[in-house]
């Protein structure tokens, strides 16, 4: 087996200090990936730490396009709605989630204030625990409370740049698990706002297709 990089060492240093606080908030761990399900059922919590990769090729990096971001490391915290997880077909059944199939997508430097910064390995590895932990006990777990219930999610999913372009059609989806009139309604809106002609005809193909699987009939479709 080939020896642990120094780095690999310095995260699994923080990340079980952060564990041992987790652990006590009902959070269940595996690998790099933490979960927890909300008080309301179905809704899961997930908080994910993330090593710089190693840059391959010598011309790797190019100034003021792509760094390497080797020696560094981030924290990545998302929501995962389990229906909307559960509509697509390439999503194996499961009951851990990765943050990568979250709906609701940030970072911890980000809620913090701090752009899309990473922490250094190089640093003082103490204060940056605690930095973690202190700010996932704040604002991290406030940033949870935002998407605790489908109310919430419904309301405030895509109102802090941590939703992609299809917000709108996933807010609609879980409208329409709960109420089929209201969900069909958005899911038109949804449907009509999307222009086939400038670079999106295969998503309105899929958008039709969701529709077809879930008994929506579009008007224009």
């Amino acid at each position: 087996m080939a020896e642990k990089s120094k780095y690999v060492i310095a995260l699994d240093q923080i990340q079980a200090k952060t564990h041992s606080f987790l652990k006590t908030r009902g959070f269940r761990k595996k690998g790099r990936t933490f979960n927890r399900e909300a008080d309301e059922k179905g809704i899961f919590q997930v908080i994910n730490f993330q090593s710089g990769m190693f840059p391959i090729g010598e011309h790797y990096e190019v100034p003021g396009f792509r760094t390497s971001s080797y020696g560094t490391f981030t924290v990545n915290i998302g929501v995962l709605v389990k229906e909307l997880y559960d509509m697509e077909d390439w999503h194996k059944p499961t009951n851990f989630y990765q943050e990568v199939d979250c709906q609701a997508r940030t970072r911890l430097p980000q809620l913090l204030g701090k752009k899309d910064e990473w922490w250094s390995f190089d640093g003082n590895l103490d204060y940056i625990t605690d930095e973690i932990v202190l700010g996932l006990n704040t604002i991290g777990f406030e940033y949870f409370e935002l998407y605790n219930t489908r109310e919430k999610f419904i309301k405030n999913y895509g109102r802090f740049g941590d939703a992609p372009p299809r917000a709108k059609l996933d807010v609609a989806l879980v409208v329409l698990h709960a109420n089929r009139s209201d969900g069909e309604k958005l899911f038109q809106e949804y449907f009509d706002q999307i222009d086939g002609n400038k670079g999106h005809p295969s998503h309105k193909e899929y958008v039709q297709e969701l529709a077809e699987k879930l008994g929506v009939v579009l008007n224009g479709g």
